[in-house]
């Protein structure tokens, strides 16, 4: 009898189910705008009509994306959470599109660097992002949890790491753990994690990591000096990533160049620079030539433009009435 009922049951649900999609399916082919429903309905039916609207629907949450959050539905969370993706997408495509990359800053002046790298901030916060440092602790929280050695905790954060700490810090457990034959766990109370946290004192210092302060700070430290002293170590650290990304922008244009044009983009570069020389020396000697006195107008108009532009690559140069 129990058999009967559930098989009852079980049938009753799958026609429902069945009667919901296949309703959804025809507003759809009607033209009728989907609801949420409607596309939670059918996210895994293969109906064409239905993949088609399910894409449509989507689509019009990209195209219609705005900076305000979202309202979270509990009843419809996976589309909630789905919308809130293309929103942030929408907002980081259309943001980068309005960030002037600094490809030719210069070591002398940071300042570009540390406007990409604010803007960069400021996109992200606007796409629903956290602050770097808070994904960060969140993410080596998440894994620490799962993790039973340091090694283990290590390996899962590799890529939060620069390929150089990462190698220090993973030598460093391993010499404590050859020198006690047992694996460094998480137990902080332990002598070999002891031993291993004395250790990356010294990696922190030699990779410019104040290990002091970021205990002080994970430690709910108020003191105005710390908080100080932290803030201008995130500045420091977002221009050196943003230093690091813009190296790599750079050797991928090279690369690019080197493969389209067969030759180096420095040897280009130096080309360049030997024609336009030899074509001033040829304006310079043709002593009042009308078009050497019109060319060497024109290279003293290219030269300002170069300037402006490097001064304010964002704006431009800007032409007096």
């Amino acid at each position: 009898m129990n058999g009967l009922v559930l098989r009852s049951l079980g049938v009753l649900s799958r026609s429902c189910a069945g009667s919901a999609q296949e309703a959804a399916v025809r507003a759809f082919a009607t033209g009728a705008s989907p609801s949420k429903k409607d596309v939670l309905y059918n996210l895994n039916n293969p109906d064409p009509d239905a993949v088609a609207s399910v894409k449509s629907y989507l689509t019009s949450l990209y195209n219609g994306a705005k900076l305000e959050p979202s309202s979270a539905d509990d009843s419809l969370e996976l589309t909630s959470k789905i919308e809130k993706k293309y929103k942030a997408a929408a907002i980081v495509e259309y943001g980068l599109q309005n960030i002037s990359v600094p490809l030719d800053y210069s070591k002398s002046n940071l300042a570009p660097v540390k406007r990409y790298a604010a803007e960069l901030r400021t996109l992200g916060k606007q796409a629903g992002f956290e602050d770097p440092a808070v994904e960060v602790s969140k993410r080596l929280a998440d894994t620490a949890a799962t993790a039973d050695s340091v090694k283990e905790l290590l390996s899962k954060n590799q890529s939060l790491m620069s390929p150089e700490l990462y190698a220090a810090l993973l030598e460093a457990v391993q010499q404590v753990e050859n020198s006690t034959n047992s694996t460094v766990t998480l137990d902080g109370s332990s002598p070999a994690y002891k031993a291993f946290a004395k250790n990356v004192e010294g990696i922190a210092t030699a990779h410019g990591i104040p290990a002091k302060l970021l205990v002080d700070v994970k430690k709910g430290s108020t003191d105005d000096a710390v908080v100080k002293e932290y803030a201008r170590y995130q500045q420091h650290a977002a221009v050196q990533d943003a230093i690091a990304e813009l190296e790599a922008l750079k050797a991928d244009a090279t690369v690019l160049l080197d493969k389209h044009l067969g030759k180096s983009a420095e040897q280009v570069r130096k080309e360049q620079a030997a024609t336009l020389a030899a074509a001033i020396k040829k304006a310079e000697a043709a002593k009042g030539a009308p078009w050497a006195v019109q060319f060497l107008e024109d290279v003293k108009r290219v030269e300002w433009f170069d300037a402006c532009v490097a001064e304010n690559p964002a704006v431009g140069p800007k032409v007096a009435a």
